[in-house]
Formats: C-alpha cells, sequence, structure tokens
C-alpha cells in the first residue's frame, strides 16, 4: 500500500512539473504592450481589439503551425521610458513571445527597448522620433515595424486634404492647436510650414498639455481672428470633445479640421450628430462605411457585429500586423526563427484586405494603396470616407459638406 501512495505521489508530481510545460508548450505566447490605464487608455482599447480579432480567428482556423496563439498583455500606461523597457523585458524576456503587437508604444524608447531583443515588434507610433532611433542602428532594429507613416507624412496629406475640398475659402488665416509631445509637434510644426509657403498666414499656432479643457482664452483670441482652417492635433477625446462643446456656442465660419483626433470613438459616442462637419483623417486605416471591396466589407460588417461601433484608429492596422505576422510564420515554419520571420516580413510583407502592403527601408510601412490614409467627415453622426490618399483622390460617392456652423 505505502509503494502504491508513493508512486501515486511521484507521478502527481511527474504531471505538475511537467504537464504544465507540456500545455505551455501547445501555445506561442504573443505579447501586446498596450495602454490599460492612463490618457490613452481608450486607444488601447481599440488597438487591442484588431489584436485580439485576428489571434481569435487564427485560433478557430486551427491555430498557428498546429498551436493556439496565447495573448498576454502588458500595461504601459503613458510610455515612461523605464515602463516601456520593463515591458520588454517581461514580455520578451520573461515569457519568451514569439511577437509583440502594439499602437502607439512610445515614439523611439519603444524601439531601444524591443530592439534589445530579435521577436518581430509592430507600433503604431507615427513618429520620426522612433524612425531616427531606427536609423540608428538598422541592424540592431531590424525587428522593429512601423504601421503607419510618420507624422510628418499624415500632417501633408491633412494639408493636401485641406487645400483639395471643393470649399473658397473666406480667407488665408489659420488656427493650429497641437499637444506638447513628439507627435503633436511634429504635425503642429509640418503644418505650419506647409500653409506658410502656401502664402496662409499662421494667425495663431497653440501648444498645449494634455488634459486641457478649458478653451475660453483660446476660443476668445480664435473668434477675434476669424480663421478659414482651424486645425486641432489632439490625439486624446477629452480635450476635441472639451473644445469642439466650447467653439460651437459662438462658432466662427472656420472649416474644423481634428486630424487624428477624429478617429477615437469616444468622440463620436459623445458628440453624435453634433459633430457633422468636422474633418479628420486615419492613417493606415480602411475606408467606409462601404469598403472598396467584397472582403473588406465583410471584415467591416464582422467589426461592427462583434464591437457594435465603427471601426476607430487602429483596430484595422493592428489586425493585419497580426495576419501578416502569422504568415511570414507559416512560410518560414517555426515562429521562433526570428531572423527567418523578420527576412520574410521585410521581403515579402503581406497581402492584405486593400492589397499589397511592404515596409521600407526603414521598416516603415508608409502611406501607399494597400494601407492608405483615409480622410473623413463626420456625417449624420458617422465617420464618411470622402478621400484617400496617395494619391489624393475622392473616395466613392462620398461628397464633403460644407459645416452647418459656416452656412
Amino acid at each position: 500500500m505505502m509503494r502504491k501512495f508513493a508512486l501515486l505521489a511521484v507521478t502527481i508530481l511527474f504531471l505538475a512539473a511537467f504537464g504544465g510545460t507540456a500545455s505551455a508548450a501547445d501555445t506561442i505566447p504573443v505579447g501586446v504592450p498596450l495602454a490599460m490605464t492612463g490618457a490613452y487608455t481608450g486607444s488601447g482599447q481599440d488597438y487591442f481589439k484588431g489584436i485580439k480579432m485576428a489571434i481569435d480567428e487564427i485560433n478557430e482556423a486551427g491555430g498557428l503551425l498546429g498551436k493556439q496563439l496565447e495573448i498576454i498583455r502588458y500595461d504601459s500606461k503613458e510610455f515612461a521610458p523605464e515602463v516601456v523597457m520593463q515591458g520588454a523585458d517581461y514580455l520578451c524576456g520573461q515569457k519568451k513571445v514569439a511577437s509583440v503587437h502594439a499602437g502607439w508604444a512610445g515614439w523611439g524608447q519603444d524601439v531601444r527597448a524591443y530592439g534589445k531583443y530579435d521577436a518581430p515588434f509592430f507600433a503604431d507610433d507615427g513618429s520620426q522620433a522612433a524612425v531616427d532611433v531606427f536609423r540608428e542602428d538598422p541592424k540592431k532594429y531590424y525587428n522593429i515595424y512601423q504601421l503607419t507613416d510618420v507624422g510628418v507624412e499624415q500632417a501633408k496629406s491633412m494639408f493636401r486634404l485641406l487645400m483639395t475640398l471643393p470649399y473658397k475659402y473666406p480667407n488665408n488665416k489659420v488656427v493650429i492647436i497641437n499637444t506638447d509631445d513628439s507627435w503633436g509637434v511634429e504635425v503642429g510644426d509640418t503644418l505650419e510650414k506647409s500653409f506658410k509657403e502656401k502664402g496662409w498666414k499662421v494667425a495663431k499656432r497653440e501648444t498645449v498639455p494634455y488634459g486641457t479643457n478649458e478653451w475660453g482664452a483660446i476660443l476668445t483670441q480664435i473668434r477675434r481672428i476669424k480663421p478659414a482652417i482651424i486645425h486641432v492635433e489632439i490625439p486624446s477625446a477629452q480635450e476635441v470633445i472639451t473644445f469642439f462643446r466650447q467653439f460651437i456656442k459662438r462658432p466662427t465660419k472656420s472649416i474644423l479640421s481634428y486630424g487624428w483626433g477624429i478617429t477615437p470613438r469616444e468622440v463620436l459616442q459623445n458628440l453624435g450628430k453634433d459633430a457633422d462637419g468636422i474633418v479628420g483623417e486615419m492613417p493606415s486605416g480602411l475606408p467606409g462605411p462601404k469598403a472598396p471591396n467584397p472582403a473588406a466589407q465583410a471584415w467591416i460588417d464582422k467589426y461592427v457585429k462583434l464591437y457594435k461601433h465603427q471601426i476607430p484608429a487602429g483596430s484595422w492596422i493592428t489586425y493585419t500586423a497580426v495576419k501578416a505576422w502569422a504568415n511570414a510564420v507559416k512560410n518560414v515554419g517555426d515562429a521562433y526563427n526570428f531572423k527567418a520571420v523578420n527576412k520574410y516580413l521585410k521581403d515579402n510583407g503581406y497581402k492584405g484586405l486593400l492589397g499589397q502592403i511592404k515596409w521600407d527601408k526603414d521598416n516603415v510601412l508608409r502611406a501607399q494603396p494597400g494601407a492608405p490614409i483615409v480622410h473623413y467627415q463626420v456625417q449624420g453622426g458617422e465617420l464618411i470616407a470622402i478621400y484617400t490618399d496617395p494619391p489624393i483622390k475622392p473616395y466613392g460617392n462620398y461628397k464633403f459638406i460644407v459645416p452647418r456652423w459656416i452656412k
């Protein structure tokens, strides 16, 4: 009897020691460092929805190389350098993830943090600062992939849109408001330069911190200036919502351009049809509400059914990045052969819902037909794609509508 108990005990210990290992070996861990708390929580949730949708599809179809993908999350909060570094060490160093999928991730410090490892790292920084770090040592940072063009190019596209609108501006005065982070400054500087080169007067340039919700002083100056265009580049819902609420009480006859700031879903959830007329953009976007092809339309329909809202910024491109990585792994045959997986990604890119996408020499997904910059106007409380870029051209049968506060 004692021998039987001893044998049973040994068996239990064996299963405890090795059963968990065998189970873990049946999954491929995927790191997801996104803001789960702090100012960027909303965008973090939107990025995550695209990532999870792709991983769920892969798992439901039998997994990757016969293994299920396992999501391991990390709260990157507001991207302090030490937090970003801890995230890389936790996901790549401790958890040994096979790839990392992020949205905004640090505007440069993320490149340094995840460049210490070899697992493919996908980020949506859209920042020249991140590209500049990559250029310091492309061989070291060969595993870093940006999912969108830089803020400079996005700002140029927004400027092209504003100059292309079928609308006669009453004057050549513009007001530019941007946040005090690297993204906001990049966009603000580029727009200021573009307007001045076109002969416009930048009547006011204001750089504000996140959390600015009282706009009285700035709006008083705007009402005195009466600009033809007001561009607000704040990638946070709270600030752009409060700006509009205070602006519309005594609006100027200005085209209100929100850039990236129109795309966080909280904006339209709060403003609804009141926001009709505002224009903005989504880099690496999927045009909607009617997609350009049946496969893309099926994706939009599925997304809306799953999450009960329109596609916000980030969801489609993070979905595409997961699929691009999985396709590379499938072709290589080993999720942990990082050099081969990275080489496949760089050499072949991926054929997505809008066509082929490829990363350039800086591993940046520049604006391209397969991942265009989509320009929207709020109409009927929804984001309606009115132009795509490159090249800048009208999208479908959708038309720009002069905002009601101008009429």
